[in-house]
């Protein structure tokens, strides 16, 4: 992609944005952030769009952003950062996506690699934006991106060398508009490869199954249930690889749902050639993303789990599938389109649920509806100290926070919520 000369204008002046205009920059453009917040080193002027050549969009602007729609009429280039960073850089690029388990994915190849003393870095939605590195990476280095629906929605001919999609169930529905829209976002990530791409994918999961005619790269499927000949998959407890055992996963801290996150690892590293030696020591040494599962404390015999990370329905409840024994459950957040009937006509283990948060009229009417024996309280901090009562009354071993909801009613993201919830729980000790 060639800036050389060019006006471009950067919609966003958050993270991404100032490392896409830094690598405008540096690439010889003429860059200049655009923000709706009107941040200090950004202009709120919306006459910096009528000069531009280009805009690059940052994972927070919707494609159909009214200046958007307008350049793209006027016949302007409009790219993602993604898209952007990826046609200046040289290395292998291992792209990751789905509803949940994207991080723990993508930190799972990163570990992989790096052991086999391969240059790797994780980038993307997991907190570096790559354009922050794109440049300075070689044939010999590899990226490992985490990919959102929100950055793949503008991503028209992002190609990546193995494209990696995990799950897709409903979420971020006020964004996408419908279902079939968010699953076309996710698409985008394996649309525009090529037969010498790869694209290693979720057997198990029907919506993903249903995009395998569209698939035009090297298909590598995995499965917890289908023994497949040429992927990964279960088997008498143990992870395979094309009829190779690799790892005993009674060995491995993971459960439910987490299971897929190492199969997509599998998948990926050993079809690369890293030795199967190397993959199952590394994920022997593997450890879990903060926020995500985290045990925290042991408290009068409860064991006290983090998993702010838990954004939405479906990932609360591999929350719970993981837990070993009874569980107090705190839930709530911001309000938004998760489907809370889902949740508690399918959870189980859970004797008590702690509401909090601006969505807790909505999760309160859900459980009621169910018989679920709830709790409402005004602060985390209320919720902390109810559930380690409710734990100690009921006998339940595990005091779980994972709220199935974004976290912006109170914090600016789940990582601060997660600091916040660890604070509190310190103090209870």
């Amino acid at each position: 992609m060639n800036v050389r000369g060019k006006n471009v204008v950067i919609y966003g002046g958050g993270i991404s944005g100032i490392s896409a205009y830094e690598l405008i920059k540096e690439q010889g453009g003429r860059a200049l952030i655009y923000d709706d917040e009107n941040r200090p080193h950004a202009t709120s002027s919306a006459g910096v769009f009528l000069k531009a050549d280009m805009i690059v969009l940052s994972p927070g602007v919707k494609s159909g952003n009214p200046y958007v729609l307008d350049a793209r009429l006027e016949g302007k280039t409009v790219v993602g950062e993604i898209e952007l960073a990826s046609s200046f850089c040289q290395a292998e690029q291992i792209a990751v996506t789905g509803t949940n388990g994207k991080t723990t994915t993508v930190m799972l190849i990163d570990h992989i690699l790096k052991s086999a003393h391969v240059e790797s870095h994780a980038v993307g939605n997991i907190g570096y934006a790559f354009s922050s590195i794109c440049d300075r990476l070689d044939a010999l280095d590899v990226a490992v991106i985490e990919t959102s629906s929100f950055q793949l929605e503008t991503a028209h001919s992002f190609a990546p060398d193995y494209a990696v999609l995990l799950n897709i169930t409903p979420d971020h529905l006020d964004r996408h508009g419908d279902f079939d829209k968010y699953v076309s976002a996710k698409a985008n990530i394996f649309l525009h490869q090529s037969e010498c791409d790869k694209i290693v994918y979720n057997y198990d999961d029907p919506t993903i199954r249903s995009l395998e005619p569209f698939m035009k790269g090297k298909q590598i499927p995995f499965s917890t249930t289908t023994p497949l000949p040429n992927g990964a998959y279960l088997s008498s407890g143990f992870v395979c690889y094309k009829g190779m055992p690799v790892v005993e996963l009674a060995d491995l801290d993971v459960k439910g749902k987490e299971i897929e996150n190492v199969l997509a690892a599998v998948a990926v590293t050993m079809d690369k050639g890293i030795s199967k030696y190397t993959v199952s020591s590394a994920l022997y040494s593997f450890s879990r993303p903060k926020y995500r599962r985290t045990k925290v404390a042991d408290i009068c015999g409860v064991a006290v789990f983090n998993d702010s990370k838990a954004t939405n329905i479906h990932s609360t409840l591999s929350a719970i599938e993981a837990m070993d024994g009874t569980t107090v459950l705190i839930l709530g957040g911001a309000k938004g389109s998760e489907d809370f009937a889902c949740l508690f006509s399918s959870m189980k283990k859970v004797v008590q649920v702690i509401i909090c948060g601006d969505n807790k009229d909505e999760i309160c009417r859900h459980a009621q509806s169910f018989g679920i024996d709830f709790l409402i309280c005004d602060t985390l901090d209320d919720a902390v100290e109810e559930g380690l009562v409710a734990a100690n009354k009921k006998g339940a071993g595990n005091l779980l926070f994972s709220p199935a909801s974004k976290s912006f009613d109170r914090y600016k993201n789940y990582e601060e919520r997660g600091k916040a919830f660890d604070s509190i729980v310190k103090l209870k000790k």
